[in-house]
């Protein structure tokens, strides 16, 4: 027996009755109330999606991903990748992996890790979450259920020690429980530059702020995956055959449009600066808290209750409730030269400074949380990129060789804004202005 979710991305979403009980336990039901897009929605006001609905479609995908990628590798060769035992194992684990990979994200998402204490990340708190919750067993329970389902031994046991072994350790290879090249791959459905977190995030964001640059042919991508297996090198990678290049590139196209047009809007960017600077006032320390079940106390009802508590007597919570933001007056373009371009941006960031005597915003992608969209180059030593499938040739070609037009997304986003208080806009435009045409001259 199974369990329906209605999703407007993908029409039904299933989970068994184990799988359930994890996404009805408090650490999950809470990514009801975490924002996927962050302070996105003051800007498009339709997305108010949160991780709960992301989570689900990533376990949905991974599924599909996971059963196309090894039936066109079974339809090449002729023979399975994996025995039955050892895919549905697999499966499994990927489902689990990719429902609970969201579980630690703070209020608002990226937009108020800033406020972690130290080196901590989203990560931590998610590992603490599958291993101190009620969520631990309920992924042992999964796998016992498995091995008596399949009639196999402790060796297919499922627990929080082996997820977090393929999909969160920062060097996993040097655990003796480690499964080379099986666990690299699998860990690629979730980490790569195809994998089915970009693939659900692209569309689901997209619908919810009704725009269309996040859209790409789904179903098409999903039907060209495959299977890149050298078994001498120890090499087993996630692949696309040729045939998919072209929606490859549509889909890497959709997350560059994504990223300049919604993820590093202009106006998203200084609420969530805004955003930070309060939840900074009401965190104890100004941090979020170490303790697992203060944290996980914190999610955007949290937040925004206590914003409005404080409108009276904080001029940053009324400034973030009001919506009363800084504009941007003067940016680079999207691939912009670091030397040239920054040389420009901090005179003008200067000459504004002197003449108008006010605060100056600068922002850059590189003060995002998480990762701008660059393309890789498929290196097989290092498990980097994707690799082409060309038929009749044994060895993969690259995505940067077969793609033209994706040759040119290899160069970094290195976008530079500069912001002032709305009644200096007219006197810094004029001066960015007089500027740029010296520059010109």
């Amino acid at each position: 027996m199974s369990y329906q979710f209605r999703d407007p991305i993908h029409g039904f979403i299933e989970v068994s009755p184990l799988e359930l009980k994890i996404i009805d336990s408090p650490p999950f039901q809470r990514l009801r109330n975490i924002k996927q897009l962050s302070t996105t929605y003051l800007v498009y006001p339709g997305a108010e999606h949160t991780r709960f609905g992301h989570s689900l479609g990533v376990m949905h995908l991974i599924t599909k991903a996971f059963d196309s990628a090894l039936a066109n590798y079974k339809k090449a060769k002729g023979t399975p990748l994996f025995d039955d035992t050892i895919k549905e194992w697999y499966k499994q684990i990927l489902r689990l992996i990719a429902l609970t990979h969201d579980l630690g994200h703070a209020p608002f998402s990226h937009g108020s890790e800033a406020l972690f204490d130290g080196d901590a990340e989203h990560e931590d708190f998610t590992k603490k979450i599958i291993f101190e919750t009620e969520i631990s067993q309920h992924i042992d329970d999964i796998g016992k259920d498995f091995c008596q389902k399949y009639n196999v031994g402790d060796e297919y046991k499922i627990t929080p020690e082996l997820l977090w072994l393929i999909y969160g350790e920062r060097n996993p290879e040097l655990n003796p429980k480690y499964i080379m090249p099986d666990y690299k791959f699998l860990k690629s459905f979730m980490d790569s530059e195809l994998d089915c977190d970009k693939m659900d995030y692209l569309l689901r964001d997209s619908y919810y702020c009704g725009v269309n640059y996040g859209k790409y042919d789904l179903n098409r991508l999903l039907s060209t995956l495959n299977v890149y297996y050298n078994e001498s090198d120890n090499i087993m990678q996630l692949a696309i055959e040729k045939g998919g290049i072209h929606t490859f590139e549509e889909f890497v196209i959709a997350r560059y449009f994504m990223f300049i047009q919604v993820y590093f809007h202009k106006t998203r960017r200084y609420l969530d600066k805004l955003l930070v600077e309060n939840i900074s006032k009401i965190l104890p320390s100004s941090k979020y808290p170490d303790d697992l079940c203060e944290y996980l106390k914190w999610d955007d009802l949290t937040v925004l209750d206590k914003i409005r508590e404080s409108r009276s007597t904080s001029p940053i919570a009324e400034q973030f409730l009001s919506r009363l933001v800084m504009s941007c007056v003067y940016e680079t373009s999207a691939h912009s030269n670091k030397g040239s371009d920054s040389k420009l941006c901090n005179l003008i960031k200067k000459e504004l400074r002197k003449q108008l005597d006010c605060d100056i915003f600068e922002d850059t992608p590189n003060k995002m949380p998480h990762k701008i969209p660059t393309l890789e180059e498929y290196d097989a030593s290092s498990g980097k990129g994707i690799p082409v499938l060309v038929r009749y040739m044994d060895t993969p070609s690259n995505v940067a060789y077969e793609s033209l037009l994706l040759q040119s997304l290899i160069k970094p986003i290195n976008i530079k804004r500069l912001y002032v208080e709305k009644k200096y806009v007219k006197k810094a435009k004029e001066i960015v202005s007089d500027l740029l045409k010296g520059d010109d001259n």
